[in-house]
């Protein structure tokens, strides 16, 4: 059912969507970046000890990323170790 109504809502021009979206925009933007969070978070919560250390990850970290990509936020930079 929510797949139908993500169908027949138009999607919202990216320069306008804060501003003028109203509030059925809004709730479609707001369950999109639910889904994509979700699905992030699931995904990192796929690796293995092994692949967390190679990237420098800990799992501590998994929640915020997931989010900076629900969102669309610039990645983190790290120095190097």
């Amino acid at each position: 059912m929510l797949n139908l109504a993500f169908a027949l809502i138009p999607a919202l021009d990216p320069d306008q969507r804060e501003t003028d979206a109203g509030f059925l925009g809004k709730l479609v933007l707001w369950a999109g970046q639910q889904i994509r969070y979700q699905r992030a978070l699931n995904e990192l919560h796929q690796l293995d000890d092994r692949d967390l250390d190679d990237l420098d990850l800990a799992r501590g970290d998994f929640p915020e990323l997931a989010w900076r990509h629900a969102t669309g936020a610039p990645p983190l930079t790290r120095p190097y170790r």
